[in-house]
């Protein structure tokens, strides 16, 4: 059996068929955009006087710039997926998050101790 045909007798390759459906593909919008968010504190959290990780603290000169155009692109991307109110509120929560869970993190791991060693 034929297989079934558009109007003007226009029939679509198989090559052509998407490969990813649209769930996989928005699945890995937001994962990149939390990623960039989420990049985007470490580099604010980097530039800060109150980093405790000596690499990344000599690492954070840029961190600012670096920051706020992760930032931007983060919010960019979830604007662009969720809508400018949500993707709004989303890159916020998201950022918080981060920033929230980064000194934690460094108190922690006690990177201060290794570094006088």
């Amino acid at each position: 059996m034929p297989p079934p045909r558009i109007r003007h007798g226009f029939r679509r390759p198989f090559h052509l068929r998407p490969v990813l459906s649209s769930t996989t593909l928005a699945l890995l919008y937001c994962s990149f955009a939390g990623a960039a968010s989420a990049f985007s504190a470490l580099a604010f959290y980097a530039a800060s006087p109150h980093c405790r990780w000596p690499r990344l603290r000599r690492a954070g000169r840029l961190g600012r710039q670096i920051g706020g155009v992760a930032a931007a692109t983060a919010l960019w991307l979830w604007m662009g997926q969720l809508g400018l109110a949500t993707g709004l509120c989303v890159t916020l929560a998201g950022w918080m998050l981060t920033a929230l869970v980064l000194p934690y993190l460094a108190a922690w791991t006690r990177p201060e101790r290794e570094a006088r060693r």
